[in-house]
């Protein structure tokens, strides 16, 4: 009987890891440190295609999405107000501002820096958008924590890398061509 081979691991591994707790995101080039957590997902549908004669369905892609949260310590007023200034307009005031977006429009960077990790990873999120106005309190909180829903438009890797291994069989960071690493 074939014996499964053992795999080879050290506790230095687990530092490969990258850690959230030194992810950070940048708006228009602004660190915003009351952001403490950005998720979100670029998707392709799927769509089912019944397969003429057989009793078997194929598969094609369809449309993209691009969708996620933002989660904020409040600060400020000034996520509500991005989408308060888009609601509190009229339909007349949407109308004579046509070809202008109605919610402002931003760009995203996502990046985590672990200094202990094998690499650094950063993503450039363009043509942002907020759609929640968050209102109200819960007087049991030590700390006020809110999320917004997001979209983007589309997506651009700043730094990213594969596990590869170098010398000795340490683990190295294999940069994509153009994609890194950080001067």
């Amino acid at each position: 009987m074939p014996v499964a081979p053992t795999p080879v691991t050290s506790v230095s591994e687990a530092l490969e890891r990258m850690s959230g707790m030194y992810g950070s995101a940048w708006r228009d080039g602004v660190l915003l440190s009351e952001i403490v957590q950005v998720t979100g997902a670029a998707e392709v549908a799927q769509i089912d295609v019944p397969l003429a004669g057989t009793t078997k369905i194929g598969h094609k892609t369809g449309r993209e999405s691009r969708a996620g949260t933002i989660q904020y310590q409040k600060v400020d007023s000034s996520w509500e107000m991005q989408v308060w200034q888009f609601m509190s307009q009229t339909l007349e005031q949407r109308r004579a501002n046509r070809g202008n977006p109605g919610l402002k429009v931003f760009q995203l960077l996502i990046e985590y820096d672990d200094p202990d990790a094998l690499g650094i990873e950063k993503w450039q999120l363009d043509g942002c958008q907020i759609y929640r106005l968050n209102l109200g309190f819960n007087i049991g909180d030590d700390l006020t924590q809110l999320e917004v829903p997001f979209t983007w438009e589309s997506e651009t890797p700043i730094y990213v890398f594969n596990k590869g291994v170098g010398p000795g069989g340490i683990h190295v960071p294999q940069w994509y061509p153009g994609y890194g690493p950080p001067a």
